[in-house]
């Protein structure tokens, strides 16, 4: 069988497309409660937001800046960003999938928590989900980038 130099060229060029999604530094381990810590913040801020509105305000300007503070060392950090948004290696599809339907129920739960028992019990409850579901996704992730890596190898 002869050798096609052109799927060498097509697999050389889905390695280079890839690599946003399958080559990184790893995730500091202060990431995890970091961002759980400032999605529960902005979650504690809708319980200010009828009584104490501007103290609402500011507090988000703060969560905002340090989002975007935090996105900034990121992107310095782990150089190319992949986007869920592009086209995703194939086998990271049902990953990307999978944290979004994670996304919406710790949301519907949080929020159904927030009108049942007060938004400081929620901004608790997405403490303890956000932590748990960026860490979960990650080991996800991690997976899911392996098996590309090992597809392209």
């Amino acid at each position: 069988m002869e050798n096609n130099p052109h799927a060498d060229l097509l697999r050389d060029l889905e390695r280079a497309e890839a690599a946003p999604y399958v080559d990184y530094p790893p995730t500091p381990g202060w990431y995890f409660p970091a961002a759980g810590a400032w999605f529960a913040g902005l979650t504690g801020v809708q319980g200010l937001t009828e009584d104490h509105l501007p103290v609402a305000i500011a507090l988000i300007v703060v969560l905002l800046g340090a989002l975007g503070a935090f996105c900034g060392w990121y992107a310095r950090y782990r150089g190319a960003m992949p986007s869920v948004l592009r086209r995703a290696p194939r086998g990271m599809g049902s990953m990307f999938a999978l944290y979004f339907v994670g996304a919406a129920v710790v949301l519907g739960v949080v929020w159904w928590t927030g009108a049942q028992a007060g938004w400081g019990w929620a901004s608790a409850l997405m403490f303890l989900l956000a932590t748990a579901g960026l860490w979960l996704h990650e080991q996800s992730y991690a997976a899911a980038a392996a098996r590309v890596r090992d597809r392209l190898s």
